[in-house]
């Protein structure tokens, strides 16, 4: 299994979507190895999200597990489908 650091970030627009990253690598293989990367690299996520976003700050941080991830794009892209 591979899992994937997922961030959104705060505030929100006026369709009620949000700026969101997803980190293709690295790809961890546990869910507590995701947390400790994020846990031992904060600092540096929060100033790669700065930078993308410029200056906003991080609302939320997710290891999501690569099938899950999967699905959740397949959602999303069905909604826009329609």
């Amino acid at each position: 299994m591979k899992w994937f650091i997922y961030i959104i970030m705060v505030g929100m627009y006026a369709d009620g979507t949000q700026d969101t990253y997803l980190y293709t690598e690295p790809t961890l293989p546990t869910l507590e190895a995701c947390q400790e990367y994020v846990y031992r690299n904060s600092d540096q996520l929060r100033m790669d999200m700065m930078i993308e976003f410029d200056g906003k700050q991080i609302d939320r941080v997710f290891c999501i597990e690569e099938e899950k991830l999967k699905k959740f794009f397949e959602t999303m892209k069905e909604g826009t489908d329609a």
